[in-house]
């Protein structure tokens, strides 16, 4: 059977922190982006839904990747 290589960093448990917070990301990102933006200066998030939800699947990636030597 041929291998990934693919090699973890962290420690599983830090790989599940990162899932979840990867997952809060997505899901932040997701229900800010269903809000109808009123174009004010004052109301402008400075992160924009699309970036939270592009962060929270590369963070997602990543620490399922950290998660691999569970399975």
């Amino acid at each position: 059977m041929k291998s990934l290589n693919i090699d973890i960093i962290l420690a599983w448990e830090v790989g599940l922190i990162i899932v979840i917070l990867g997952l809060a990301l997505i899901f932040i990102g997701l229900k800010q982006d269903k809000k109808k933006p009123f174009y004010d200066l004052d109301k402008i998030p400075l992160i924009k839904p699309t970036t939270k939800i592009l962060f929270g699947g590369f963070f997602c990636i990543f620490g399922f990747i950290q998660l691999l030597p569970l399975l």
